[in-house]
């Protein structure tokens, strides 16, 4: 779950900017940034939360223009297959760059490659805020 998602479930549970803040590990001023975009675009914390990860994640921040890339877009058609392909024995992001390469040979050098590869094996990863109340 990402960072702004569990920023909007702990405003709508009623939890105050510093405790956000402290829960989250991130500053005071960050989380007001965040409520006060939310109220400046008339945005509704529901409709935020049905929202897929990175469409949440352009709602608030602009975005690089590297993601509206043609080779992006291509890449980007092809990361889940290669998050499932990893987890097979002996394959490699240096194999599955090369099996890229020979499809689009217009595509990312290795390493932007492999930065693509890993945000999306960490997008895949899932978090939670954890309450605990003392005795229980």
């Amino acid at each position: 779950m990402s960072q702004i998602k569990q920023l909007l479930i702990l405003h709508s549970q009623g939890y105050s900017i510093k405790a956000i803040a402290r829960t989250l590990g991130i500053s005071k001023n960050t989380v007001k940034s965040y409520l006060s975009k939310m109220e400046s675009g008339n945005l509704e914390s529901e409709t935020l939360l049905s929202l897929a990860d990175p469409t949440l994640e352009t709602k608030f921040h602009a975005g690089n223009p590297a993601y509206k890339d043609v080779r992006y877009v291509h890449l980007k058609g092809k990361l889940d297959h290669f998050t499932r392909e990893l987890k097979r024995v002996g394959v490699t992001k240096k194999l599955l760059w090369e099996e890229y390469i020979q499809a689009y040979s217009e595509g990312y050098a290795y390493s932007q490659f492999c930065y693509h590869l890993h945000q999306q094996l960490v997008a895949g990863k899932s978090t939670s805020v954890l309450t605990f109340l003392p005795g229980d």
